[in-house]
């Protein structure tokens, strides 16, 4: 759903093309979220001036009674909870009881609006920036140098190849720690979980993390070649060793119509649990790259 068009359902104001209003003295803001790697949905951001401890996530959680709430950092370290409507994003009494509810919650815990400017720490700020979706207010100079900083680093990985070798072999090592639980699955309980795939493509990247080499754009894209390949692998020594079982090596197998015929079943269905492993693990993966810094803070020019 277009944000403006939800503004008008729930008479909200549009502020720099967000959707803001107020409730109970706490300023609500409506950002598109992403819930998994392709998939946003509009939901509701609040931004605090601190960090959330622990115990204050949980009081929320537990007095709106929502395990769903997504804890962000906007600037500050993890000091945004961004909500889902309240049955759909349709106005009603039931929603207005619920955002009632929310906002006292949020009053209980003393938490308060960020309103100083998060860079220098200082009020009087003299301007605002869109930073994740959600409007943030600055000292204009503080996120103009903030820009050019992000942009020069940003820009000094991009040019990096340092650490790329050792992080390349950490992540198909890591793609190989990955692709064991899937292994067990198969050899010992004959089934083949899509879940498990997912852990191939995350072992990998963390793998890549490890190897200390920047995480350019293009490194999600690394990661499911990577892991792609890996299953390839793991599919024809699986098959290699039944052929091997039955006295006979992997291509003379394959010249045998029922072995070939199941050896690339059993691949295709491999690989398609691949991509949705990719797919689950694409956002965690996209998220921690040059491109996503970029992204996020492009609203500070």
């Amino acid at each position: 759903m277009k944000l403006d068009v939800l503004a008008q359902r729930f008479n909200m104001s549009m502020e720099q093309g967000v959707p803001v209003s107020t409730v109970n003295g706490y300023r609500v803001q409506v950002i598109n979220f992403y819930v998994d790697a392709f998939v946003k949905v509009p939901m509701m951001c609040f931004v605090f001036e601190h960090t959330l401890s622990k115990d204050q996530i949980k009081s929320i959680q537990k007095t709106v009674g929502m395990t769903a709430i997504r804890i962000e950092s906007v600037v500050l370290n993890n000091n945004a909870v961004i909500i889902p409507f309240r049955r759909g994003t349709k106005p009603s009494e039931k929603h207005d009881e619920y955002m009632r509810k929310v906002t006292q919650a949020f009053h209980d815990l003393g938490l308060r609006d960020l309103s100083h400017c998060p860079f220098c720490g200082k009020e009087d700020t003299d301007s605002t920036r869109v930073i994740k979706g959600v409007i943030v207010p600055v000292h204009d100079a503080c996120a103009k140098e903030l820009y050019q900083q992000i942009t020069s680093h940003v820009e000094e990985l991009e040019k990096s190849n340092k650490g790329m070798g050792k992080s390349i072999v950490f992540a198909i090592g890591g793609a190989v720690v990955g692709a064991i639980p899937t292994l067990i699955s198969i050899i010992f309980f004959q089934y083949m979980l899509a879940i498990l795939y997912a852990l191939i493509p995350l072992a990998s990247f963390y793998g890549y993390k490890y190897g200390g080499a920047p995480k350019k754009s293009y490194v999600p894209i690394l990661i499911s070649v990577i892991s792609l390949l890996i299953v390839v692998v793991m599919m024809a020594w699986l098959y290699g060793s039944i052929a091997a079982s039955e006295g006979f090596t992997f291509s003379e197998a394959m010249e045998i119509q029922e072995f070939s015929a199941s050896f690339f079943s059993d691949l295709f269905t491999s690989v398609l649990f691949l991509a949705i492993g990719v797919f689950i693990s694409w956002k965690q993966m996209y998220k921690q790259t040059t491109a996503a810094i970029k992204k996020d803070y492009q609203g500070l020019k």
